[in-house]
């Protein structure tokens, strides 16, 4: 018995059943890398079924008997299909659920015949070998989740094995289905077993009556008695299965942190049993009739074992589990987290977060319970919305209810995470934060969200740095929890957020923070409804438009509509506050001071805020008591005045009747601590602000410490809601922040006497970052011991930063630029600016190296700029230009390695760098190039190389911060502009090429259109689809477009039309109109800036303009281009329009001028419309010019060409400005400049996005004239085909350089006396290429005459025109061959005659008579696609042709009349076809990656088939004579 491949008469026999997969196929992955390893390391294999081919005819029945370690096992059903003497049907056998058989364990299939006696039962018997079928699943495929064993060749038996890593699970499934399907006798009685049992029930009576009645109704009783023992039975091992199923769910997440040995026992024994279960129900369900009444006592007996082995297991289980984490459940969640998970994991957790967080205080014990009561109830419904949004106004106590639920579910071990959001740390207090955070405590707690957490970070699908907040939420939650395993409801997380309204700091709504926030709560909502979030926050209109519709809401009364709940609550927590203060006057207060009326006054002035009531008791407690309630209660308010009337009571009394000094003390040291990007300390506070001195900054801080957060005003640990405090650590010593929002928003109100200017704070606060920064800043000021380390190994690297920079100097250089944004240019701070830019900038730099900000600069140089750019001289600019390449480059190595700023950054940098230029002359002992060193910064800005093909079109977004892209791998992506770190995608919902894609106005949208003749509507940021497919063009979709507004999106399809569709709210998708008009393919449109016209061009070769509201025709045809028109753009001023084109030229149509355009150029303008001025044709690009984009400014046109380069040109006089952008390796599929038209993007089919620097070049005034290539002996592009001539004494080659080449081939040098040139391309393209054009955008196929005397030419891009020349004098024999509508891709001539046959992309085939010029057949069209190739027989009978429709057609070559019918075997296009030397036989490549031979007689394959490389197609065939 051996486990083999099955032969080809098994193959055949067991195909017929579409169940079967054999082990001969190759190339797919075995179930397991080392067949020795794994096949010992098995437990069990499992049979899913047996199939025999019977050897002999029997006219018996067939069945099967299984013994398992020796015992029957069980009887399988009969078989007749063989009983009609047809051997070739084999007789099968379902093992439903399947047969388990352990390592341990024989198996033996005995193939036996019915009632054969006397004669011998037993046709076969086979044993199965655990070693043999475990072997063979490492050598067999996982098709279809089963594998063919074959265990006996005579008769042949083979076993379908199961061939997946964890069959059990799927196992225990079908049992349980199987177990379902057991359908008892009761069952069966239906309506008669009611019947049955009132007869039992009522017939005591009848039975003493009649004794015959007695004796029936007695045995009745007991047959009914074994019925409900049979069904009783049944319903347990229904019971068993499932229980086993679910039970198995969730033991491997146990079985990663079981420590205790009773817990791994457990879990050791239970696989076992429920291997055994699922054999037993197996064999319960093969019983025979007289199993089912004799045997169902011992049936019974293993159901009961079974149960009770399964209910030790539970015991066990739970037992185990229980003391483990009772036990130690810290050291439980350590094994959770292996240490290089954790060490994974910490990429989450932002650095300094867990630091100087605000303190939190929960509610009063007895307050607030029936809140509480509600958001536990809302906790364990999983009915209600997963969202839980407490709101209320400022100062109601949402915090403290925040706190006292964190506490509580911490306590049930529910807490999944928790975060504060804090106006003043609006910079790290972001949601990019919050998801990181809560991503990091869940993996903690959750064993499968962290696998799939920790799996994403090590293959890099996340950046947690990204600004794109809705894909990090998508990576990190919300794939990760829908894709979690079972979690206990006991432990489902609830996840608590607190003040969302400070998110965004004090941009609030208007922040992009805040608003990418909610976006992602709507994504939560999504979420199954076991996964919990509570949030708190204002009632603000954002967050109301929002979480409304999506969340439950709790609201918390105030003013006069505050809840007598409320009031209570409050009045416990002053009448407890009240009576500690009275403590501490023992003899002259009563312990129920002040007494219940003035407590009720308390709390009616109070009106449901927490936080007025926090703040009487403060002030209360600053003075003599009876004094300072006298004080409180003096003012006369309602409702939420009395919050601001409290607070002015403050400042009265703290400050009564202050000086100018303490005024401004007030000002600056106030707004410090307000107007911070980060909690300040006292220490911090006085370096940053040195004109206070420490006695006046004191002074200020104890008039203001009944509403200060600071942990030194902390003393009585009371909270607004009358609970501890949270301890502060040592880390927030002295750190300065107000106890409650509220007091902020009253200082920066108009109403406050001590009213803090913005503008003047922070004024003050960037003069204080930049005085120290000059002073401060020195070379290595963290004394660096070496240069040999990064700064990640550095142990005490946070040591040098806090004792050596200092945390001041830190917030300086950090903070400074935001600061300074937020003023209008100033003298003053410009000249410290520039000493800051000019003298400092290495310095500044190794600070942000040391504490892991470099990556930040490019942004504070990039908004310096803008601030100083309507200002400042030329001289500045020029140098943060170069700041910001120079952060470019090298941000990445200093980020690293704070030295290399001085060994790597600055010796490499161009020679003309003006940063190197200003610095460089300082360090005299740096590394110095001496060879092969850039005298200017590269062009290119960064590259993107993600896609894995040609990428077809890429464009920015609105605003600049995005770029989009689609490709023919099928997917859309968004990248950052600034770094192209991937923001969202791959989006991959299309079925074909992405060859179009389009931002909305607001960036919010991105559209694409693809070969598949769809259009797509995208969510940028997401990724999520919004709309779509769209559907209605007939062909594939080449342009869409966006109207500047937004409500509309143009699309253009080689279905000749436009389609208009609607992108409004409500009625996005919706069809508007169709445009059509065009007599070709519409390639490229856009819209006017203005929305009101609309531009297009098409392989009708014109320019077309539409008014955009009613499709109508408004001007042009525009005619001047001789081929397909690739794209058109407007001008920003809306005045003109410019076309790119297959003939390599560009136009600008200045349709709506009254005169001609100065500076026209005079070229080739034959055909343009009278009524349309041009300037053009630009021209400069040796191939089809694929994409144009305007400048900002309209004065600059860039260029993209499949010659691979991008060309700048000025707009008024078609000039060239600049020297060509080269870098792409192949052809540019697409342009655009940047909206501050400081960037080019190209796209191109070397998969590769190109970011370009534009700012220079904008900026020469010199024309850039175009230098010929050097006139070396080669073609200058690609070379696109060759063939010897007869003799083979010459080669003769064609290439996209649009040349036809003589070569000697004995020593390869070129013929250079001989030149194939077409009179009509005179003056084409010399000023690029020193040789004379033979054919327009390139020769693609070339062919030698029989006798050698004649070339044939044609180029594939071209109208179809081919040219004959005499080979000898390279002139052409007659005016070029004009009939194919498309271009020739084949040639090729008849033996011993003038004829040429020829192919084209027109799909015809024509035979041509190149002494006469004219067509002597055709044409002819026998292909649904273009013609790729044709061969001639070397007998010169027969014709093939191929194409792209993926098959080949053969005709004599006399009367051109098809042979046979075609032939038919290519999974994809036929790319070419040739004749073997004896014309027999055809041999054919194709785009599948095979290559086959036919025989021309039969037209069958000739069965050889040769594969093909993995990554590319067949394109090309040579025999070997």
């Amino acid at each position: 018995m051996t486990a083999t491949s099955a032969t080809s008469e098994s193959s055949t026999l067991l195909n017929t059943s579409p169940r079967f997969t054999t082990l001969a196929l190759g190339g797919e992955k075995p179930l397991y890398d080392d067949p020795d390893e794994s096949a010992t390391s098995l437990a069990s294999v499992q049979i899913a079924g047996i199939t025999v081919l019977l050897s002999k005819p029997t006219a018996r029945a067939v069945y099967l008997k299984l013994w398992l370690n020796g015992k029957d096992f069980a009887k399988l059903p009969l078989a007749y299909d063989h009983t009609d003497g047809d051997l070739t049907k084999p007789l099968r056998w379902s093992l439903q659920p399947h047969l388990t058989v352990r390592n341990d364990s024989n198996l033996i299939i005995q193939v036996r015949r019915r009632r054969p006696w006397p004669k011998k039962a037993v046709i076969t018997e086979v044993a199965v070998s655990f070693d043999n079928a475990a072997h063979s699943l490492n050598r067999g495929t996982t098709i279809d989740l089963l594998l063919e064993f074959i265990a006996r060749d005579d008769p042949l038996v083979v076993l379908d094995l199961v061939a997946v890593e964890d069959p059990l699970q799927l196992n225990l499934g079908v049992a349980a289905d199987k177990a379902r399907e057991i359908r008892s006798v009761l069952d069966s009685l239906g309506k008669s077993r009611r019947f049955l049992e009132l007869l039992l029930a009522y017939g005591a009576a009848v039975s003493e009556i009649d004794p015959i009645a007695k004796a029936v109704l007695s045995c009745v009783k007991v047959a009914y008695k074994q019925l409900l023992d049979h069904d009783k039975c049944d319903r347990v091992i229904v019971n068993l299965a499932d229980n086993m199923a679910r039970t198995l769910s969730y033991i491997s997440d146990v079985e990663q942190f079981a420590r205790i040995a009773q817990l791994k026992k457990a879990l050791e024994d239970v696989r076992p049993l429920m291997e055994e279960t699922a054999n037993f129900i197996l064999r319960f369900v093969n019983r025979t009739r007289q199993d089912k009444i004799v045997k169902f006592s011992i049936f019974q007996e293993e159901v009961e074992k079974l149960r009770k082995k399964y209910d030790v297991f539970q015991q066990q289980f739970d037992r185990g589990l229980a003391v483990q984490a009772t036990g130690a459940i810290e050291m439980v969640l350590q094994r959770l987290v292996s240490t290089e998970d954790d060490q994974i994991l910490q990429e989450l957790k932002p650095k300094g977060m867990e630091l100087n967080t605000r303190p939190v205080a929960e509610c009063m014990k007895g307050t607030r319970l029936d809140v509480l009561a509600s958001i536990d109830d809302w906790i364990d419904d999983f009915q209600a919305p997963n969202i839980l949004w407490v709101r209320g106004f400022p100062g109601v106590g949402k915090s403290s209810i925040a706190a006292t639920v964190i506490s509580n579910v911490r306590r049930l071990n529910r807490l999944g995470s928790r975060f504060i959001f804090e106006r003043e740390k609006a910079t790290v207090s972001t949601p990019n934060i919050l998801w990181r955070s809560v991503a990091f405590d869940l993996a903690r707690q959750y064993p499968s969200v962290r696998r799939m957490i920790v799996e994403r970070l090590k293959d890099d699908d996340v950046d947690v740095e990204t600004s794109n907040v809705k894909s990090l939420f998508r990576e990190l939650i919300e794939e990760p929890l829908e894709e979690c395993e079972f979690i206990p409801p006991g432990r489902l997380p609830v996840i608590v957020v607190d003040a969302l309204d400070e998110c965004g700091g004090r941009d609030g709504r208007r922040s992009i923070n805040r608003e990418g926030l909610l976006q992602t709560l709507k994504r939560w909502a999504t979420l199954p409804r076991r996964f919990k979030l509570i949030v708190t926050s204002r009632i603000e209109d954002d967050i109301l438009k929002v979480l409304d519709p999506i969340s439950e809401c709790i609201d918390l009364s105030t003013g006069n509509k505050v809840k007598e709940q409320a009031s209570h609550d409050i009045q416990l927590f002053l009448k407890a506050r009240l009576a500690k203060i009275a403590k501490q006057y023992p003899e002259s207060l009563d312990p129920d001071w002040p007494g219940l009326p003035v407590c009720n006054q308390l709390t009616e002035r109070a009106a449901g805020l927490f936080q007025w009531a926090k703040t009487a008791i403060e002030i209360i407690n600053l003075g003599e008591p009876t004094e300072q309630l006298q004080l409180v209660l003096d003012r006369n308010a309602d409702g939420l005045g009395n919050l601001a009337t409290l607070y002015a009571k403050v400042l009265e009394v703290s400050f009564r009747m202050p000086s100018e000094d303490v005024l401004n003390a007030f000002q600056g040291i106030v707004g410090a601590i307000v107007f911070a990007k980060r909690p300040l300390t006292r220490g911090e506070c006085l370096k940053l602000l040195p004109s206070y001195s420490p006695t006046m900054f004191d002074f200020v801080r104890k008039g203001l410490r009944s509403v200060l957060d600071s942990d030194d005003s902390k003393t009585s640990g009371s909270s607004a809601n009358g609970g501890a405090t949270t301890p502060t650590t040592a880390t927030e010593a002295g750190v300065l922040r107000f106890s409650h929002q509220s007091f902020v928003e009253f200082l920066l109100s108009p109403k406050c006497v001590f009213r803090i200017d913005e503008v003047e704070q922070h004024r003050n606060l960037a003069h204080a970052c930049l005085d120290m920064m000059i002073a401060r800043l020195e070379f290595n000021i963290a004394r660096f011991p070496t240069s040999y380390v990064k700064n990640s190994a550095l142990a005490d690297l946070d040591y040098r930063a806090e004792t050596l920079v200092t945390t001041p100097l830190m917030y300086a250089c950090r903070f400074w630029m935001d600061h300074l944004q937020v003023l209008e240019w100033n003298e003053e701070l410009f000249e410290k600016v520039k000493v800051v830019v000019y003298d400092k900038l290495l310095f500044w730099l190794e600070v942000l190296s040391v504490i892991g900000e470099v990556y930040s600069a490019c942004t504070v140089i990039t908004t310096l700029r803008v601030w100083c750019r309507d200002t400042a001289d030329s001289e500045i600019m020029g140098y943060l230009e170069d700041t910001l390449k120079f952060l470019d480059a090298f941000s990445g190595v200093m980020a690293q390695s704070l030295p290399h700023i001085y060994i790597s950054a600055l010796p490499f940098a161009p020679t003309n760098s003006k940063v190197a230029q200003r610095f460089r002359h300082l360090f005299p002992r740096l590394v110095r190039i001496e060879k092969s060193k850039f005298t200017e910064w590269p062009r290119v800005v960064f590259e993107v190389d993600e896609h894995e093909e040609t990428v077809n079109c890429a464009a920015f977004s609105c605003d600049g911060r995005f770029i989009v892209s689609g490709s023919n791998d099928m997917t859309v992506r968004v990248w950052d502009s600034e770094t192209g770190d991937l923001i969202s995608g791959p989006m991959e919902e299309h079925d074909n090429f992405v060859g179009t894609v389009a931002f909305s106005r607001d960036g919010r949208y991105i559209a694409s259109g693809s070969d598949d003749c769809t259009i797509r509507i995208w969510d940028t940021e997401s990724g999520d689809l919004i709309a779509g497919p769209l559907k209605g063009h007939e062909n594939v979709v080449k342009a869409v477009t966006f109207s500047n507004d937004g409500a509309y999106l143009a699309s253009a399809s080689v279905d000749t039309s436009i389609r208009i569709w609607d992108m409004r709210q409500g009625s996005m998708g919706q069809l508007v109109r169709v445009i059509e008009g065009h007599d070709g393919a519409v390639i490229t449109v856009a819209y006017s800036p203005d929305d009101l016209l609309l531009v297009s061009g098409s392989a009708d070769r014109t320019v077309r303009v539409w008014d955009a509201s009613s499709g109508e025709l408004k001007y042009g045809p525009f005619e001047g281009h001789f081929n397909c028109v690739n794209c058109v753009a407007f001008s920003p001023d809306g005045q003109r329009v410019a076309s790119a084109s297959e003939d390599e030229k560009i136009y600008i149509w200045n349709f709506l001028a009254k005169e001609d355009v100065v500076g026209s150029l005079e070229g080739d303008t034959d055909g343009v419309t009278s009524s349309a001025f041009v300037v053009g044709p630009l021209e400069g690009h040796t191939d089809s010019v694929t994409s144009i984009a305007f400048s900002p400014d309209g004065s600059k046109l860039v260029s993209g060409s499949h010659d691979g380069i991008l060309i700048l040109w000025d707009t008024t006089e078609g000039k060239i400005v600049c020297e060509p952008f080269t870098g792409h390796r192949s052809g540019v599929t697409s342009v655009a400049f940047s909206p501050d038209g400081h960037r080019i993007l190209s796209s191109s089919c070397d998969s590769t996005l190109l970011v370009w620097d534009a700012e220079s070049a904008l900026q020469e005034e010199d024309e850039y004239h175009l230098t010929p290539f050097l006139d070396i002996p080669a073609h200058q592009d690609n070379v696109k085909c060759v063939t010897f001539s007869p003799d083979g004494s010459r080669i003769i080659s064609a290439s996209d350089d649009e040349t036809v080449r003589l070569w000697d081939a004995a020593t390869g040098e070129p013929i250079n006396d001989i030149r194939f040139h077409c009179d009509e391309l005179d003056g084409h393209h010399w000023q690029r290429f020193p040789l004379p054009p033979s054919h327009r955008q390139g020769a693609d196929v070339v062919a030698y005459s029989p006798d050698g005397e004649f070339i044939a030419s044609a180029g594939g891009n071209s109208n179809g025109a081919i040219a004959i020349w005499h080979s000898a004098t390279g002139e052409m024999h007659h005016p070029t061959l004009q009939g194919h509508r498309g271009g020739i891709t084949s040639l090729v001539f008849l033996p011993s005659s003038p004829f040429l046959v020829s192919g084209s992309y027109d799909g015809t085939i024509r035979i041509w008579d190149t002494e006469s010029g004219e067509t002597l057949v055709g044409p002819l069209e026998p292909h649904a696609g273009w013609i790729t190739s044709i061969a001639v027989s070397p007998d010169g009978a027969s014709i093939a042709s191929a194409s792209d429709d993926r098959t080949i057609h053969v005709f004599a070559a006399a009367t051109m009349e098809e042979i046979q019918d075609p032939l038919v075997g290519h999974e994809k296009g036929v790319n070419c076809v040739i004749f073997s030397p004896c014309s027999r036989y055809i041999i054919s490549a194709s785009h599948d990656l095979t290559i086959r031979v036919w025989d021309v007689e039969s037209g069958e394959a000739a069965g050889l088939e040769l594969g093909g490389r993995d990554d590319s197609s067949v394109g090309r065939l040579l025999y070997r004579y």
